[in-house]
């Protein structure tokens, strides 16, 4: 009643379209995930340096702001701690969602990959940097991150984010040009 009542129209027009609560839940959480993949696995921006990236991604406060704004997320993503409950609820309920999340979070590391690969070969990053391994540890930040600021009301990651960043690209940050010549050696 309260859905057919916020979007104007009867609860039979709902049915219509849906077979029951459940059918209208997992569509909903359908969609969600849709938008969820637009933004981490489409939007992400492919041609900026990849610190620059990688700032934005560690900016957690920043980034969820961006997703809210740029998304047709909005209360999902600002009032995420709910729609964590919402996703761990549908994923028990809903089994198969599990393997969207699984394309999101593939579609995510695929999409660091190629940015990384790109960064190697503009001379950003170092070119034995194992940008899998490295595409997985920030995966692993942003999911532990997501679920920390859901679960909890600390909010490490508003402080630990932007220095896990800082320790991620002290170690694929390719060596700059002048640390590697000798003092006075100007060629």
């Amino acid at each position: 009643n309260d859905i057919a009542k916020a979007l104007g129209v009867t609860k039979g027009a709902i049915y219509h379209y849906f077979k029951g609560k459940d059918d209208l839940f997992e569509s909903a959480m359908n969609r969600l995930l849709d938008e969820m993949e637009k933004w981490f696995v489409h939007a992400l921006p492919r041609d900026i340096p990849l610190k620059l990236l990688l700032e934005n991604l560690f900016n957690m406060n920043e980034a969820l702001s961006e997703l809210a704004e740029s998304s047709r997320l909005g209360h999902a993503v600002t009032e995420y701690k709910n729609t964590m409950y919402l996703v761990l609820a549908a994923l028990k309920k809903f089994p198969n969602l599990q393997t969207k999340i699984d394309e999101i979070y593939s579609g995510f590391r695929r999409v660091l990959v190629s940015v990384m690969d790109s960064a190697i070969d503009r001379g950003e990053i170092r070119s034995d940097t194992d940008v899998e391994a490295a595409a997985f540890e920030i995966t692993a930040f942003y999911e532990g991150a997501l679920l920390l600021g859901a679960f909890s009301a600390r909010k490490d990651y508003e402080v630990l984010g932007p220095r896990v960043c800082q320790t991620i690209w002290k170690g694929i940050a390719a060596e700059p040009e002048n640390r590697t010549r000798k003092k006075g050696d100007k060629s």
